[in-house]
């Protein structure tokens, strides 16, 4: 096969730029889509994981539950203001399991309510500790970087508004965490295009047991455009018809209670790679229903799974439309068959039931492979997610818009420089502990080392993701403050790029660039991730390429560079970037990263022009 290399001139990184913001469908899109081009779209399959065979026994399984029996928790809505108390309660998964320990906000037993507000908004609010002792306690890994002894008992919590503009004091800083019986002041970051963040715990090493034990919740951000208003500008859904769904494949014990703990092969309370739920949970009910009139609907989707990425589609072939992400609404609402999801992002979506009959039954299901690494210990996919049963009343939206806003058309900028971020897995010699042994690493690097990333203030940069991961396992990379957008992706050679260019031992950095083993031509990201990200997946074998200009301090209002001091007492300085599946997150897979001015920028460790090796 003749190698066409991606060279990042200006010329081609602008019409990258302008061909992932166009918001029309390209040649190259309907090659993968349909000559037609009011025709869905479906995504890619050509890096799906494959179907191999698995032994039962290695993996646990959850009691057999009925689907669709449940309603779908309708999540309550605040304001901020005041105090949110993450808390320990009990929560009935389904109607035949019992109540079990749980964590949420608020008050509510499994999640948390819809936060909203108004762009711009400055509103101080006090999250208070009342975890108590740790629901999954006997799943804390003390062998994992910043996971201790003392999370059993006393859980940490550091709260995180993902995809916000937040100060570093303010970000949740994984480190940064206060125990039961303490409190902490946020004032988040509001300043950005109306939108579906979340909140979740960030804590340092049991981010993917907090997460998974309820701590995450929708974040609604409203402007003059997005109303949450009958009236709006746009024509949208609103009220009972605008509904967040947090996505999250899960197991249970016997008794109902949450399992994390997922195989036999390995000893529980050590980390086990990743767990592949056989239940599917919504809202935190198992596969529910919900009762729907005849018309359009409105739908946040959020993915807080731990490992697993998902394919939604309609169980009828019916199409729907995407028409926001993780940053905001796109230019034109986006006509999809089926729509990939990776853990921690956000897609806004409109259904259509207004042709539907009455007590007719739809359901949302998920076509994705789970991971190789998975089937292999036994564990199966899950296709329902949940169903919609169609009622005889009509709902008052019954059309969709052809144009939304046209904010998600800006570019970023030409970029100074090329930044590779390697993605890979590694021999862990200070972890020998069943798997333990196999960190997953970006850049080669652990948490705490002084080798990160200072991008510069006001600059803009091209940041390659080389997912060379020896797995096949897709990764979903979050970077805070900012929101980026999507060049593309591109095949590359991974089995030359790692043996001409090999990994050196844990802790040293390794960036090499992949350029030069691509092996086809690049290919434009999805039509549905033309708008701003701050969460993309990064299929195997693929360098997955992203736009991002990094704020000044007098855009934010703030120095994003600024030391400042935990509720814990303790120093810190910057923000972070990882992979947001949180079982590799939770295991080195996060790196620190500060955004520091022209004055006090250090000597690059990027590449300028057409790439090559990387310090």
């Amino acid at each position: 096969m003749v190698k066409r290399q991606w060279q990042p001139s200006r010329r081609r990184l602008l019409g990258s730029a302008a061909a992932v913001v166009a918001g029309t469908v390209s040649g190259a899109w309907l090659s993968r889509a349909s000559a037609d081009p009011t025709a869905p779209f479906f995504p890619s399959r050509a890096h799906d994981q494959p179907t191999i065979p698995g032994i039962s026994v290695f993996s646990y399984k959850s009691p057999n539950l009925t689907k669709f029996v449940d309603p779908l928790t309708i999540l309550p809505r605040r304001r901020l203001g005041g105090d949110i108390v993450a808390g320990l309660h009990q929560h009935r998964f389904h109607r035949d399991l019992p109540e079990v320990a749980s964590w949420g906000f608020d008050g509510v037993t499994h999640l948390g309510p819809i936060l909203e507000v108004r762009r711009g908004e400055i509103i101080s609010t006090r999250f208070v500790n009342d975890l108590r002792s740790h629901v999954l306690a006997a799943d804390v890994d003390t062998t994992l970087h910043g996971a201790l002894e003392i999370d059993r008992t006393e859980p940490p919590l550091a709260v995180h508004l993902h995809g916000a503009p937040n100060r570093p004091e303010f970000d949740g800083y994984p480190t940064s965490v206060v125990r039961p019986g303490q409190s902490v002041e946020m004032t988040f970051g509001n300043d950005l295009d109306a939108t579906t963040l979340w909140y979740h715990d960030h804590s340092m090493g049991t981010s993917r047991l907090s997460i998974y034990s309820g701590l995450a919740a929708p974040y609604f951000v409203r402007d003059d455009w997005d109303t949450g208003e009958a009236d709006n500008p746009l024509g949208l859904p609103s009220g009972t018809r605008e509904i967040p769904l947090m996505l999250c494949d899960k197991l249970f014990y016997d008794d109902g209670r949450l399992r994390y703990d997922n195989t036999p092969t390995v000893q529980q309370g050590h980390w086990a790679g990743g767990l592949c739920g056989d239940v599917m949970v919504v809202n935190g009910k198992a596969w529910p229903y919900l009762d729907i009139d005849r018309g359009v609907y409105r739908f946040r989707l959020i993915s807080s799974s731990q490992l697993n990425d998902y394919r939604l589609a309609l169980s009828n072939g019916e199409p729907f439309w995407v028409i926001g992400s993780d940053g905001g609404l796109l230019d034109a609402p986006v006509m999809v068959g089926e729509l990939d999801i990776a853990p921690a992002e956000r897609y806004d979506i409109l259904i259509d039931f207004s042709r539907a009959e009455p007590g007719t039954a739809i359901d949302l299901v998920n076509t994705m492979q789970i991971s190789i690494a998975g089937q292999a210990n036994g564990a199966m996919a899950i296709r329902d997610v949940m169903r919609f049963v169609v009622g005889e009343s009509q709902a008052p939206v019954r059309t969709v818009p052809h144009t939304l806003r046209r904010s998600a058309t800006a570019v970023p900028g030409t970029p100074q420089s090329v930044r590779t971020a390697t993605l890979s897995v590694n021999a862990n010699t200070e972890n020998p502990t069943f798997l333990g042994v196999l960190g997953m690493s970006l850049n080669n690097m652990r948490f705490d080392q002084s080798d990160f990333d200072m991008p510069v203030q006001g600059t803009t940069e091209q940041w390659d993701f080389v997912n060379a991961d020896a797995t096949f396992q897709v990764h979903s990379m979050h970077v805070h403050l900012v929101q980026f957008k999507v060049l593309g992706r591109q095949d590359f050679d991974k089995v030359r790029y790692l043996a001409e260019n090999p990994p050196p031992l844990l802790g040293t950095r390794w960036t090499p660039s992949a350029d030069e083993y691509t092996t086809n031509s690049p290919e434009p990201p999805a039509p549905y991730e033309s708008g701003w990200k701050d969460t993309v997946r990064c299929p195997p074998n693929q360098i997955t390429r992203i736009l991002v200009r990094w704020p000044t301090a007098d855009e934010l209002g703030f120095d994003p560079d600024a030391e400042f001091t935990g509720p814990d007492g303790a120093a810190a300085q910057g923000y972070v970037w990882h992979c947001h599946l949180t079982d590799h997150e939770d295991n080195e897979m996060m790196q620190r990263l500060r955004v520091v001015s022209a004055e006090g920028a250090a000597p690059s460790s990027v590449t300028h022009g057409a790439g090559g090796h990387h310090h």
